[in-house]
């Protein structure tokens, strides 16, 4: 019997090519673009949860408010660690973080290879202890103890040793320490919250003989006893910290407190501002319900050719109850025929996967090998999708074709249901009403896209190259930046410790004898007086840096300020009566001596806040060079020359200023580009259901459209005939769609402090696209079925 369900189901699959090519191409896309979603998100769902520990690690991060502003970051002051193994026993041991290395890059040296390197940690001697990195080679307990050691990922191994064993060996960091090999682990894991290429012993730094509590730029992760309370520990924390740090919180309301935070939620659901990269929960509903759409759209593609053509297999159905059939065993041979079909489109799925996996690694920016798509969990989840589509996309179908009764079908009486009818009808819009969807979000994210590439922020940011900066190149700074703006295609040249793309919080402010000691929180960095002219920040009033500003500074330690207009509409300040006010920063004081207007110093995300620029002498980590409008690759190789000549110490690599501030979009960017190509995906496989709903209409007609044209019909009255039904559905389709994209896309722009308008352009060009794609798809069959001959067509009947 079964091979009869299998032999039949062939046979009808080759008698009907195009209905079949159509089922089985639709449901092959889904498979295929479900499979590369779904493993987008297992990926990013499995973040951090190869440590054997970690449902016991928690990093603890800081939040504090003062004079009413609170702020959450994820890093902490060297003190805490020891304060917590100290007065909780629930906490087991600990680790350190710090890579000091996001804010400033380290040169690397081993004989005559050197790097800048961007992903060098240091740690605790407890970090191997903590997290699973196995070490390939090295003691994982002793790896870490000894000042001045490292570890080594394989791949920065092989780097800088080739194929010798490195244990042992040193390597020179920053040209002047060096650092003993001690041990070698594996390639970090991409889904590892901690990216590192080095770790070297915390140890090493000055902050590890002493224990500070208000400079905060260490992470501190803890491992937790099994039997931890979480909201007691952090309530228990917060209550000692606050006693002893009463003296500097004088303030009703102020506070500082650590938020306990597993490991395994940082990646997706962190609130706080993050040193390492990091997505959103968001992106995993969003691309999650795009892959159950494109797979739900192909299952109706099915449903409704099937049912379209039941009135053709009515009569194969009545003879086959004639001659015995049960309808238990005619179910059974339709759900066959669309295992079968289901089959052909797996195998034909996992082929375009395999094949689309370099673009997908381009369109998601992660590196998924072909072995990493096609794992067990992923191969499983997919054959079990598809063994629900072949019976859930089959059982309707079956079940609506087995119900007709023989007699009247094979008199030929039979007519198709008015219930099928609107099924077909119903699901045609639900298709067209998740394309118009997809197409106004597409549109909405470009829109916004460009808002943020065009967006006016304060500051230029064309035309300008970001270059690192050390103590050796201090030294030289000056003659450097003589030789480059005499002899490249540079205009200015200009020094501070943070890039204007992201610069970072964490300082307070107070004016000095005004009878306010209310701290506020600010953002703040140190710069030199040909910043604010290069990147051309306007002054609203007072003036810029002066070189006595520095003298002052160097001789007498008292500094000079700008602020932002943020700044001074918190303090309750006036432009004019700013100027000359004394305040205090960090143990810093000084007088504010200009104002600039605000400019964006953060993703678009945030809104401008408090932001003071000062002038801390030779503590710069970038310097900023603004090219001209003539050819900047020649300007960038005489650039390279004389950087190389004066400072041959380091590599000479740069950033353009707008490619950094286009990173800070990367997520978006990412989302972006996969919701339009996966849209995309939606309106094919609803147009190829679409294509077949119309070719079905055209072939039931043929007796109708001969006469019509005898009768003197021209073509154009033909494809009216056959497609204004199908025009009715997906005018209505847009109507119901555009609400709930108009809803979702203002729930996204949400996050952004500073965004566009959806406006009436992104929904009428979805509207008139899916209009037009919808028509042209149907007029395709309807212009063909028009240009028959009646003859021959009538002679047939």
């Amino acid at each position: 019997m079964f091979k009869n369900y299998i032999t039949a189901g062939i046979r009808s699959l080759l008698k009907h090519r195009f209905y079949s090519m159509l089922n089985i191409s639709g449901l092959a896309l889904g498979l295929a673009a479900s499979l590369l979603l779904t493993t987008w998100i297992i990926h990013e769902l499995s973040y951090d949860n190869f440590h054997e520990q970690g449902n016991r690690i928690y990093r603890s991060s800081l939040e504090y408010s003062f004079g009413g502003q609170t702020a959450k970051t994820s890093v902490s002051p060297t003190a805490l660690l020891p304060f917590l193994e100290k007065n909780f026993a629930e906490v087991e041991k600990g680790v350190r973080v710090y890579n000091p290395t996001a804010y400033n890059p380290y040169i690397v040296r081993h004989d005559d290879k050197a790097f800048e390197e961007r992903q060098f940690f240091y740690a605790d001697s407890t970090f191997f202890q903590i997290f699973t990195f196995p070490l390939l080679e090295g003691n994982p307990t002793t790896a870490l103890t000894e000042p001045n050691s490292i570890v080594l990922t394989r791949s920065s191994a092989k780097k800088y040793f080739g194929e010798e064993d490195p244990i042992g060996k040193t390597v020179q960091v920053n040209n002047n320490k060096e650092y003993a090999v001690t041990g070698v682990i594996d390639d970090v894991p991409t889904n590892s919250l901690l990216q590192f290429d080095f770790v070297a012993s915390f140890s090493t730094l000055d902050a590890s003989k002493q224990q500070i509590w208000w400079s905060a730029n260490y992470q501190t992760y803890v491992l937790l006893a099994l039997t931890a309370d979480v909201t007691a520990l952090s309530a228990k924390t917060q209550e000692l910290v606050m006693k002893e740090l009463s003296s500097e919180l004088g303030n009703p309301g102020d506070y500082v407190k650590y938020n306990f935070i597993p490991l395994s939620d940082i990646y997706l659901k962190s609130d706080m501002d993050e040193s390492t990269p990091v997505s959103d929960i968001q992106y995993v509903y969003i691309f999650g319900a795009i892959a159950a759409l494109i797979l739900l759209i192909a299952c109706i593609n099915y449903v409704n050719l099937a049912t379209a053509r039941a009135s053709e297999r009515a009569k194969e159905v009545g003879v086959r109850k004639v001659v015995g059939a049960a309808r238990r065993q005619l179910v059974f041979q339709f759900i066959g025929e669309s295992v079968i079909i289901t089959s052909l489109s797996l195998v034909i799925a996992l082929i375009l996967a395999k094949l689309a996996v370099p673009a997908f690694n381009a369109l998601t920016g992660k590196s998924f090998l072909s072995g990493l798509i096609f794992n067990p969990t992923s191969i499983g989840l997919i054959v079990l999708i598809s063994a629900f589509i072949a019976l859930a996309a089959g059982a309707y179908p079956a079940i609506a074709i087995t119900s007709f009764k023989p007699a009247q079908v094979l008199k030929g009486n039979f007519k198709s249901s008015n219930k099928g009818i609107w099924l077909r009808k119903s699901l045609v819009v639900f298709q067209f009403c998740i394309s118009v969807m997809l197409i106004v979000g597409t549109l909405v994210v470009s829109k916004q896209l460009d808002y943020i590439q065009n967006k006016k922020l304060g500051y230029e940011r064309e035309r300008v190259i970001m270059l690192p900066l050390d103590s050796k190149t201090e030294l030289v700074y000056d003659q450097m930046k003589n030789e480059i703006l005499k002899n490249s295609n540079a205009v200015d040249m200009a020094r501070a410790t943070e890039s204007p793309t992201s610069i970072a919080g964490g300082y307070s402010i107070k004016l000095e004898g005004s009878g306010n000691s209310q701290a506020m929180i600010v953002a703040a960095m140190s710069i030199d007086k040909e910043f604010i002219p290069t990147l051309s920040i306007a002054l609203a009033s007072g003036r810029n840096f002066t070189d006595a500003d520095f003298q002052k500074a160097a001789q007498d330690t008292i500094n000079s300020f700008i602020l932002n207009e943020s700044a001074l509409h918190e303090l309750g300040l006036t432009n004019e009566k700013a100027i000359g006010l004394k305040i205090s920063m960090n143990g810093r004081k000084g007088d504010i001596v200009g104002v600039i207007k605000d400019f964006h110093f953060a993703p678009l995300q945030k809104e401008i806040t408090p932001l003071v620029l000062f002038n801390e002498v030779n503590d710069f980590s970038y310097t900023f060079i603004k090219l001209n409008s003539g050819n900047p690759s020649e300007a960038l190789a005489r650039i390279q020359q004389t950087v190389q000549t004066l400072a041959p110490h380091r590599p000479f690599e740069y950033t353009f200023l707008d490619d950094e501030y286009n990173t800070l979009y990367s997520n978006e960017q990412r989302m972006g580009k996969i919701v339009t190509t996966f849209a995309t995906l939606v309106v094919i496989i609803a147009c190829l259901g679409l294509l077949g709903l119309v070719s079905f209409s055209a072939a039931q007609k043929t007796k109708e459209i001969g006469i019509r044209k005898v009768l003197g019909a021209t073509p154009y009255n033909i494809v009216v005939l056959i497609t204004k039904d199908f025009a009715v559905l997906v005018v209505i389709a847009i109507v119901i769609g555009l609400p709930g994209a108009y809803y979702l896309m203002s729930n996204w722009l949400r996050e952004f402090a500073y965004k566009t308008d959806i406006g009436v352009l992104p929904i009428l060009i979805a509207s008139l696209l899916c209009l037009v794609i919808a028509f042209g798809t149907a007029s395709y069959q309807a212009i063909q079925a028009s240009m028959m001959n009646p003859s021959k067509t009538l002679r047939s009947e």
